[in-house]
This record gives C-alpha cells, sequence and structure tokens, in this order.
C-alpha cells in the first residue's frame, strides 16, 4: 500500500538527495534513516567492498542503503527505522531508486517502518516494509554472476 508522503518526508528525501550528491559513483545513491522524527544515520554509496561487520562483501561498490544500516547498527539502532533513498541523475533530478534485493535483504534483519524512495519517473513513493517489492538486482552482482568481472575471485 503506497501513502501520501508529508512536507516531512519531502525535506529528509532532501536531505537524501544531498547525501547522494556526494557519492563518488556513477549512479549517485544517497538514503537517511530517521527514529521518531530525527535522522539517526545519512550515507552514500561508496566503492567500499569489504566490511569486518560482514555487511558488506561480493560488491562492486556498498549502497548507500547498507552504509546507513550499518551506522543503525553500530549505535544499536534496530527498531523502528524510516529509510529515505534518493538517487541523482548526471542532472541532478531524482530518478529510481528503489532498493535492491541485497538491500532488500539487509533492511528486513532490521525493524524498518516505512521506505520511502523515487521511481524511474522521479516520483517519491512511501510504503510500508511489508509492501516493498524488491526485485530489481544490483551492486554488480549480474556481472559478478555472469563471470564478466573477476572482482577479488568471488566465487560464483
Amino acid at each position: 500500500m503506497t501513502e501520501t508522503c508529508s512536507r516531512k518526508d519531502m525535506r529528509y528525501m532532501g536531505i537524501a538527495g544531498y547525501e547522494a550528491s556526494k557519492s563518488a559513483v556513477s549512479f549517485r545513491h544517497g538514503c537517511v534513516a530517521v527514529v521518531s522524527g530525527k535522522i539517526v544515520a545519512r550515507g552514500c554509496n561508496s566503492y567500499r567492498t569489504y566490511s569486518n561487520d560482514g555487511m558488506i562483501s561480493q560488491t562492486c561498490t556498498c549502497h548507500a542503503e547498507v552504509e546507513v544500516l550499518r551506522q543503525c547498527k553500530k549505535q544499536n539502532i534496530t527498531k523502528k527505522i524510516t529509510l529515505y533513498i534518493a538517487r541523482l541523475t548526471s542532472t541532478n533530478t531524482l530518478n529510481c531508486s528503489a532498493p535492491c534485493i541485497n538491500c532488500y535483504n539487509a533492511m528486513q534483519k532490521f525493524e524498518i517502518k516505512r521506505v520511502i524512495y523515487s521511481d524511474h519517473g522521479g516520483t517519491v513513493t512511501k510504503t510500508v516494509m511489508r509492501d516493498l517489492n524488491c526485485t530489481f538486482n544490483s551492486s554488480g552482482q549480474k556481472a559478478i554472476n555472469a563471470k564478466r568481472v573477476a572482482l577479488f575471485n568471488y566465487p560464483t
């Protein structure tokens, strides 16, 4: 079920967009985690490919959602989280920022209340976590699985 976005939601999406603008990755994503009206974590995607906490592995980049969830985990914040995810094009307009399968799987380890993201047309969508339908495969996983990218000799 899709919900109507409030002004506050749009403000947090703007902050997620600002985080995306910091990314050096070609598909610039930013994410903000909010609990009880306060931003508890923020970040953007990066070329980081490994972390000691196990949340980053077998990937070409660290997605913004995973970076933010890592920050939440470090602060022991695991419940009642709302995630705002934005992707900026080269002209700084919103584009599809729906979570990929890998991010969705990481999100399921937390108690995520809502996910707010932009669709292919740049329209902001607000949904509860249980209604989020993620089928998008990203993180270079297609290339890794197809053996087009020999990234650190990861097994397929």
